[in-house]
């Protein structure tokens, strides 16, 4: 997060994390921005993808997501001449969740249809803020949709297989 002058310039050498940089109020985004500065100054090409950062609330039932809105993801798609798909599901499909007394969550996942790229998660419910993280690395590293095993909290979180077309 390099920092740039009144005039626009980029001043070398000087860099801005955290609350500071005002691009994510969140302790794990200015984690994630210092390893990158770290990497940047031990000679490493290191960019920060945003969009890989999640997101929770701490609530029950837990809210969490990473990446895109449907809408933002929507837009990109208008812009750069591609097509999304959504596939949701709920919890209710989900026989760990029901077995764990916890089948009213759901989970949406939003990705590319050429490619399978994952553009946003978002879930609502049981262990939401932990089941977000395989999403934020999925979106980090470029990851498509996949198969998970059944029954799992992550199998609802990233396969979605009730909708999602093999």
């Amino acid at each position: 997060m390099r920092v740039v002058d009144a005039k626009g310039n980029t001043v070398p050498h000087l860099y801005c994390i955290g609350h500071a940089h005002g691009k994510s109020m969140l302790a794990h985004a200015a984690s994630a921005q210092g390893i990158s500065v770290v990497e940047q100054l031990s000679g490493k090409d290191h960019v920060l993808n945003h969009l890989s950062v999640p997101t929770a609330c701490f609530t029950h039932p837990e809210i969490s997501m990473v990446g895109l809105t449907e809408t933002q993801a929507k837009e990109k798609a208008k812009k750069e001449e591609f097509k999304i798909s959504v596939a949701k599901t709920s919890f209710k499909a989900n026989t760990k969740a029901l077995a764990e007394n916890e089948g009213e969550g759901l989970a949406k996942l939003i990705y590319r249809h050429d490619t399978s790229e994952i553009l946003g998660v978002h879930i609502l419910g049981m262990h939401g803020a932990d089941l977000i993280h395989e999403a934020s690395n999925a979106i980090a590293l470029g990851t498509r949709v996949q198969a998970h095993f059944h029954p799992s909290f992550n199998y609802e979180n990233i396969n979605l297989n009730l909708e999602y077309n093999w």
